[in-house]
């Protein structure tokens, strides 16, 4: 994803205004007091990022794609283009600023250094001065199919030098399972002060992945070659298995992560290190991935090793604000592990509220539970008819109910109903209000449609499960038109 920022300018406004003081010296002021002229500001990562964007754009109508182009086809000589008998054709340059062979010479002047400005506008047979106008052989050679995206970072070296970071990130696996390149390189780009302002001494293209890099992997999600690699998982990098698991589903995922979540119980320095790109990447499952020590530690390993883990969350030190996200994520997917497989409750029936879990089922141990934000006191509203005491209470948008057993002194509860018309919550399988019937539909493809629902509550309504019986646990989506208005967890008794 690559990150646009808008280089903001401002018309400086000067006042001045002077005057005499007794003694004879003279100085600025405005009602008397003194005002102090300011340097101007100094460069920002943002002027830096801004003019990458422009020096991009202007380095890829040499390399990646011509200037776009209008008008009849002409030789280099200016007379008509035969196609039977001439060689390279020329259409004159459709671009607002860009008239002259000397316009475009000076705009590449001012992203580049001499030196680099020299080798672009002097390798290119693309562009040509035609009596005195500017034309282009049109022409664009394709942009790099394994590449998804890019990222884009600026930090300062000195008071003369700015280095540019781009990371290319590679998936090809939409493409083709069976040889898909999955991984990332990178480079560094020098933005200097030159007598004529700043520049850029070095460039690549906006598509320059390096697929021979020790970081860009190939993969076959083939079921026969993955028998024949597995044996070599093993031997294979923290972010090559990482990179493996960003596609890799059932059995094909087990070994991976289970081989990758031990490595970060033993050795989470490594781990954090080779995730580290992680965090701002643009692939699809990179949160799945990211997350996967702390659901594979409490799903199979031993409490030796959840103890360990609990340790490492508590006293790793981030070294990077990219270390600090992956350690963020993991505290919130411990969390949420904790929060899910509480009692009786699971993922099926969760409504995600500022990442926490809130799950129907049994609770076991006082109110809270094992949540955090939670109102200190829920609201009493009376008692059931087999004398279990009620309560509600709201958090992060969710109203929720529950009961307490009357015979275990607030140690055993049930959440019977949560129920949200808040955007910002969402249900495990990441269905929101205002989401559309399509989503409904691609998250719980088994959801039953109604119309038999309160004339308040909507137009209809999918219900999952939908199997008419609407007894046990079960999800409410209550429609208004084709988007969702308000959903509705709850258990009902057989």
């Amino acid at each position: 994803m690559k990150r646009a920022l808008a280089l903001l300018s401002a018309a400086a406004l000067t006042l001045s205004l002077t005057t005499c003081s007794k003694s004879g010296s003279s100085g600025s002021s405005i009602s008397g007091e003194a005002v102090v002229s300011s340097a101007p500001p100094e460069l920002t990562e943002a002027d830096v990022l801004a003019a990458y964007d422009r020096a991009a754009e202007v380095y890829d109508w040499f390399d990646l794609y011509s200037l776009p182009a209008s008008g009849a086809l002409v030789t280099e000589d200016g007379q008509p283009y035969d196609s039977s008998r001439d060689g390279i054709s020329y259409q004159a340059v459709d671009y607002d600023g860009l008239n002259s062979y000397a316009d475009l010479d000076i705009r590449v002047r001012s992203c580049f250094s001499p030196e680099l400005a020299d080798e672009i506008m002097g390798d290119s047979i693309n562009y040509r001065d035609i009596g005195g106008k500017l034309y282009t052989a049109s022409g664009a050679r394709g942009s790099n199919l394994y590449l998804l995206d890019k990222t884009v970072a600026a930090e300062q070296v000195d008071e003369n030098r700015w280095t540019v970071t781009l990371t290319f990130f590679a998936d090809s696996y939409e493409l083709d399972p069976s040889d898909a390149v999955i991984g990332y390189s990178q480079k560094t780009l020098d933005y200097v002060k030159t007598t004529d302002g700043w520049r850029f001494s070095a460039f690549c293209p906006s598509d320059a992945l390096d697929e021979t890099a020790d970081t860009v992997f190939r993969f076959s999600y083939d079921a026969d070659d993955f028998s024949k690699e597995e044996g070599d998982i093993e031997d294979w990098s923290d972010l090559q298995l990482a990179c493996w698991l960003l596609h890799a589903d059932g059995a094909f995922s087990e070994g991976p992560s289970d081989t990758l979540s031990r490595r970060f119980l033993y050795d989470p320095g490594s781990w954090f290190a080779e995730l580290s790109v992680f965090p701002d990447s643009p692939w699809k499952h990179a949160d799945d991935v990211m997350k996967a020590p702390a659901w594979d530690t409490y799903t199979w390993f031993t409490p030796e090793d959840q103890a360990k883990l609990d340790t490492i969350l508590d006293a790793y030190q981030p070294k990077n604000d990219a270390e600090q996200a992956l350690l963020d994520g993991l505290k919130t997917a411990w969390m949420q592990t904790n929060q899910l497989h509480q009692d009786e409750a699971n993922s099926t029936f969760c409504l995600v509220a500022n990442d926490q879990c809130l799950t129907l089922g049994k609770k076991g141990g006082d109110y809270p539970w094992l949540y955090t934000g939670f109102p200190e006191t829920p609201t009493f509203v009376g008692k059931g008819d087999n004398g279990e005491i009620c309560y509600t209470f709201s958090y992060g948008g969710v109203d929720v109910d529950y009961y307490t057993y009357s015979d275990t002194g607030g140690k055993s509860n049930f959440v019977s109903r949560m129920e949200t018309s808040s955007p910002a919550v969402k249900t495990w399988w990441g269905v929101s209000v205002g989401d559309g019937q399509d989503a409904v539909l691609s998250a719980y493809p088994e959801a039953a449609y109604t119309e038999n629902i309160l004339v308040e509550d909507g137009d209809g309504a999918w219900v999952w499960p939908g199997d008419g019986e609407m007894l046990g646990s079960h999800i409410t989506f209550y429609m208004k038109g084709d988007t969702v208005s308000k959903i509705l967890m709850e258990n009902l008794s057989d």
